[in-house]
């Protein structure tokens, strides 16, 4: 008999699937949350500031090796069987392979910048290590996992490694390279341990994950999606690497520990949008007004609650501060926190936003009719982000927080109007 792991499926409770997988989230905000501020602390602002850009590029060659394949692959996961799965996981596998080596040439291209002082023999250190964090964020198979419906199993993985790493970063972490080569760790052991899962669950032994035939298949099935998710960095993760030329490294790293607090807790909710949106693929069997009504409900709630958490950081910064201040070894004198808070108030606008947005998103991505439009939106995004990054950087991390808004409000109102016109055009 095949063996196949018992997995839950979209119309189980969402209660049921939440409590682990938040755990896990809870364990991941430490990180931005208390290590970032520690490591600040630890480094200086300028020191902090140059890992800040490394953080910066790992995660942009991280979602070129992604390839797209999350937005992508995850609505097909949800109704294919065991053998169409196995035949995804292949075309990913194989495109992930390729997509690594140009993520290592671009690696190569980029050291110059995050590194100038380096010579040929650290630059190709260099080039591996950043290579080597682009895989961790890159490589894992949450596509798999969330598309099965298997994120509170796979909690249980993810809670044990973010612990160990959190342990390790705080007792270890007193340089920048300790920081990264930590980072990288962990990252890369979630990520192979993903693919064992997806291995494990759907091989039968007869076929290997990489296979030459699935490279064309599987670039071609991220294709759609990996110019979104790369321009999409472009307002989000690039802005830091794209402002670096006019900002000093202390003023991007206020502006980078503000932006990973706010993104944090963004991200505290991707548990939720993870077990919502298989759901939402589902209610498309009885229309997309049943999915678009199960999709507004949630949006309502996150904006309430995103509102909530923008206006908690004004009312509670006086108390963080003195919260941050006595859990500190180090005088937390080199950083400038009135500063912090007003690069924090302006980015905090984006928790209402894109809390309930991301709901509308996915209700887009799971219809399967609006991908053109989803696909245009993320590109005005992105334009209005480099255009001003690219002009508004010199006056510091408060402008660049209010191109990011700026920005992520021009997707909203880009990707409307893209319905809109999808909707006319198909109607008539």
């Amino acid at each position: 008999m095949e063996h196949q792991q018992p997995r839950e499926e979209p119309s189980q409770s969402v209660s049921r699937a939440l409590p682990l997988v938040y755990a896990a989230a809870a364990l991941r905000m430490v990180f931005p949350v208390v290590i970032l501020p520690l490591m600040a602390v630890r480094l200086g602002r300028e020191l902090f500031g140059q890992l800040s850009l490394w953080l910066v590029w790992a995660g942009l060659l991280g979602l070129l090796i992604e390839g797209g394949f999350l937005a992508a692959a995850t609505r097909h996961v949800v109704r294919a069987d065991r053998a169409q799965r196995w035949h995804l996981a292949q075309q990913i596998f194989t495109a992930r392979c390729a997509l690594t080596v140009v993520s290592a040439a671009t690696a190569w291209l980029a050291i110059p910048w995050l590194e100038p002082q380096a010579d040929a023999g650290q630059r190709l250190g260099y080039t591996l290590l950043l290579t080597a964090l682009a895989c961790g964020v890159g490589w894992p198979a949450t596509w798999y996992v969330q598309g099965s419906a298997q994120l509170q199993r796979w909690a249980r993985v993810e809670l044990a490694v973010y612990a160990l790493w959190l342990v390790a970063a705080w007792a270890l972490a007193n340089s920048l390279q300790a920081y990264l080569w930590l980072q990288c760790a962990a990252l890369a052991s979630l990520s192979a341990m993903g693919w064992v899962w997806v291995r494990r669950d759907l091989s039968d032994g007869s076929s290997s994950l990489f296979s030459r035939p699935a490279l064309v298949p599987g670039v071609r099935l991220g294709s759609a999606m990996l110019p979104v998710s790369l321009a999409g960095a472009v307002y989000s993760l690039a802005l830091p690497a794209v402002a670096s030329h006019a900002m000093g490294r202390s003023e991007l790293g206020t502006y980078y520990l503000a932006d990973r607090w706010i993104r944090a807790l963004l991200f505290a909710a991707d548990p939720l949008y993870q077990v919502v949106y298989p759901r939402i693929v589902a209610r498309f069997d009885a229309g997309a007004r049943a999915a678009l009504r199960y999709a507004s409900r949630w949006a309502l709630a996150a904006a309430c609650g995103g509102f909530l958490l923008w206006a908690a950081l004004g009312v509670l910064w006086p108390w963080l501060v003195q919260g941050i201040s006595a859990r500190l070894t180090t005088s937390p004198a080199d950083m400038d926190l009135d500063h912090l808070h007003s690069v924090l108030l302006v980015l905090g606008l984006l928790l209402p936003m894109l809390s309930a947005w991301k709901f509308f998103g996915y209700w887009m991505l799971g219809s399967a009719r609006f991908d053109h439009a989803y696909r245009l939106a993320v590109v005005v995004g992105a334009i209005v982000g480099l255009a001003g990054a690219l002009h508004y950087a010199e006056r510091g991390a408060v402008a660049l927080a209010a191109v990011a808004l700026t920005a992520e409000f021009a997707v909203i109102c880009a990707a409307i109007l893209g319905m809109v016109w999808t909707h006319q055009r198909k109607a008539s």
